[in-house]
């Protein structure tokens, strides 16, 4: 999501979403649609680090802006650029108040979360919520300079194209990346209309040549979930993203763990950006007991809920768990790793996440907009705050410079090798087998 252009589906009449943030410390980059998946069909969006939740919400409003003495700025700024401005034929009443609605949002000054969505991002955002894609299938951070490529998406037309994590994206039909405005202007390149082609030029991390690919765009369905079983029998599964379908795609995963002997389990959710709700407490469901505190709510009146995993026949009640997490783990995969952690039900390994920590509530605007606004703060289960801070591992390790996590689809049949994993140079990995290997399995 950004990284991500991928949202979810409205459950029902539910229809609440949040938390989408920005890592704002000393590295800051300011991400507000950064890191994404790359869609097509022309505007598609990419919402940062998200966490979706679904309510009935109305565009209710207390006071009309009619009513408010400054509107007159608005309204002469308005007539200023209609009898001033050298082309004001080129745009059109709809871009002026799409623009305007924009602006007064990002007057809020809350970069990177809450956000004024036109209607052709708004649509983007709710067929991605889905799952459902259109374009090459690249997961990558637009705000690196030159961008690069977090993951492409298995099965996608870039995974069979052979881009691999961590390429830098050096030119986009021609145009050279580090001419674009940071953000989503790259984004733009690269999506399209389904059946077209785009031209990338990628160098791989750590090489000092480059390669160049022709690659169609096409409509993608994103599967969530991946597993492949490592040595010791470990079963190693890693969870893209909270979509729909996540908490099923961990369900199954889990039963062909087990059918394949599995003994312990490493949960992946480095570079997961987050996702809808529900799906975090089904994926935290299947380690923890029925009624554990997953995450708290705080509201503008320092109200506190806590939010609770439901069922009592999670499929990874008893067995070992670990967690994987880095810098690019945010939201729901913060929400899950650190309900384990408090719940003392995982060690978590790699690094610290991401730190994304307001609820956002998205309003339908009459023409087909939305308005993403910032209601609420989550906490984590034992009440920490991580907004801007996130979730600390608690066995610190971090890759070799220029050295991406391993995926388990990109590995035949399922299977790990011994061999294959003595080859990898993926430390954190590594270091998540040794430590749930070190104890023998209950």
């Amino acid at each position: 999501m950004d990284r991500h252009d991928d949202l979810h589906d409205r459950p029902g009449d539910e229809r609440r979403a949040v938390s989408k943030m920005s890592r704002l410390d000393a590295h800051l980059r300011s991400l507000v649609m950064g890191l994404m998946l790359v869609l097509a069909v022309g505007a598609g969006i990419g919402i940062d680090r998200y966490l979706l939740e679904f309510s009935d919400a109305g565009a209710q409003t207390e006071t009309e802006l009619t009513d408010v003495a400054e509107f007159g700025t608005l309204e002469e700024t308005y007539r200023i650029i209609r009898e001033n401005y050298v082309e004001s034929d080129e745009i059109t009443d709809e871009q002026l108040l799409h623009g305007a609605s924009t602006g007064m949002v990002d007057a809020l000054g809350d970069t990177g979360h809450s956000t004024f969505l036109d209607p052709e991002e708004a649509e983007a955002f709710e067929r991605s919520s889905r799952g459902e894609l259109i374009g090459i299938g690249i997961q990558i951070d637009s705000e690196a300079s030159p961008p690069r490529v977090i993951v492409p998406i298995q099965n996608s037309p870039a995974f069979e194209a052979g881009i691999q994590p961590g390429d830098i994206i050096l030119t986009v039909d021609g145009q050279d990346t580090t001419e674009l405005e940071p953000g989503t202007e790259v984004g733009s390149l690269i999506r399209g209309e389904e059946g077209t082609d785009v031209t990338l030029e990628l160098q791989h991390q750590g090489e000092t040549g480059s390669y160049e690919v022709t690659i169609t765009r096409q409509r993608i369905q994103v599967d969530p979930v991946s597993w492949a079983m490592l040595p010791n029998d470990v079963i190693w599964i890693r969870l893209s993203e909270f979509s729909s379908g996540a908490t099923e795609g961990m369900q199954a995963a889990l039963r062909a763990g087990k059918e394949q002997g599995a003994t312990r389990v490493i949960l992946d959710l480095r570079a997961n950006p987050g996702g809808l709700v529900f799906e975090a407490m089904g994926v935290g469901s299947q380690f923890l007991p029925d009624g554990s505190v997953l995450y708290r709510e705080r509201n503008r009146e320092d109200q506190v809920t806590a939010v609770r995993t439901v069922g009592s026949n999670g499929e990874w009640q008893d067995g070992q768990v670990i967690v994987l997490i880095n810098g690019d783990s945010a939201s729901a995969a913060e929400i899950v790793s650190s309900a384990l952690r408090d719940n003392e039900r995982a060690e978590l390994v790699g690094e610290t996440t991401f730190g994304t920590g307001t609820v956002l509530l998205p309003i339908d605007v009459s023409d087909g907009s939305s308005v993403l606004i910032g209601t609420d703060l989550w906490l984590t289960a034992d009440g920490e705050e991580i907004w801007k801070k996130g979730v600390e591992p608690t066995i610190e390790i971090a890759n070799e410079v220029g050295v991406p996590p391993e995926f388990p689809y990109l590995f035949e049949n399922n299977v790990v090798t011994a061999e294959q994993f003595e080859e990898l140079p993926d430390t954190q990995l590594l270091k998540a087998h040794e430590e749930i290997t070190a104890t023998p399995a209950p």
